[in-house]
């Protein structure tokens, strides 16, 4: 069996499955973060605030005026990050909420719930970076002034965004946004956490390459194991479609929170992904 990968030109050897090369090593090492291509629409609306402040984690705060935004779309890794080199086209969809983070000067996006439809993408982010990532697929289709994008779980449509575009606005100034996350793993035993839980905040470069803006429809259902449908939305939704290049930038400090127990509903409602009537 040929054992290689194709790692970028020098073409890094694995000596067998269970085990990367010392370059393959030295690479996640100096790691200074990750590019992304994505194509996607997205429905931003305010919802309610009692609403947010019961799932949003100790560590961020719910501002005055609360908003929500949902995204869907495809992304695939861009540019020269050897690992990821080639990577396909993976489902993407993201639940996120307005918050505020200590001393941060601009509001940060919490999202509670990210779906992918990679394996890779979903074991790296619960297993080794304690995230909120589970399985879920999505379409997208641009038909001229039109877009039509779904996500699925168990073949069933819980979120879909149905919206007429107006003209493509073109390259856009790149734009700074954060994420928040709250990282948490349990011990073998299932019973307690492992660390105490991470709040980690991310730098987000984005540089639009197209970018059109419209009116349209989000609508929001219930599943077997989401609840998408309890999400208030008040009032219009705006829409905006987005070709661009998403950069994460991790350079803001992480802070661990000692009360683990404050935090667990949080994390067992997310990651561990429990059936509704529980």
């Amino acid at each position: 069996m040929d054992m290689k990968n194709n790692f970028g030109k020098d073409n890094i050897i694995m000596p067998n499955p269970f085990r990367a090369s010392d370059e393959a090593c030295r690479i996640v090492a100096n790691n200074k973060g990750v590019t992304y291509q994505i194509q996607s629409i997205a429905a931003r609306f305010q919802t309610d605030r009692d609403f947010v402040h019961s799932i949003m984690p100790p560590c961020y705060k719910v501002p005055e005026v609360p908003m929500a935004t949902i995204t869907l779309g495809k992304v695939k890794t861009y540019g020269t990050q050897p690992i990821d080199l080639g990577y396909t086209y993976c489902d993407l969809a993201i639940i996120g909420f307005d918050c505020w983070y200590e001393d941060l000067p601009e509001r940060a996006e919490y999202t509670p719930l990210v779906y992918f439809n990679q394996e890779a993408v979903i074991y790296s982010g619960r297993e080794f970076l304690g995230e909120p990532k589970r399985f879920g697929e999505t379409e997208l289709f641009l038909f001229d002034d039109h877009v039509s994008a779904s996500l699925v779980r168990f073949g069933q449509s819980i979120a879909s965004i149905e919206a007429d575009l107006g003209s493509d606005l073109g390259k856009q100034e790149p734009d700074i946004t954060y994420g928040a996350h709250l990282k948490c793993c349990l011990t073998h035993q299932q019973n307690e956490m492992m660390y105490d839980p991470i709040a980690a905040v991310s730098r987000r470069i984005s540089k639009p390459l197209h970018k059109r803006v419209g009116t349209g429809t989000l609508k929001l259902s219930g599943g077997y194991k989401d609840a998408l449908d309890d999400i208030p939305v008040v009032g219009e939704c705006s829409f905006e479609y987005l070709e661009t290049l998403l950069s994460y930038v991790n350079d803001i400090p992480t802070k661990s929170w000692p009360n683990r127990e404050d935090f667990m509903p949080f994390y067992l409602g997310t990651c561990q992904n429990y059936v509704r009537h529980i």
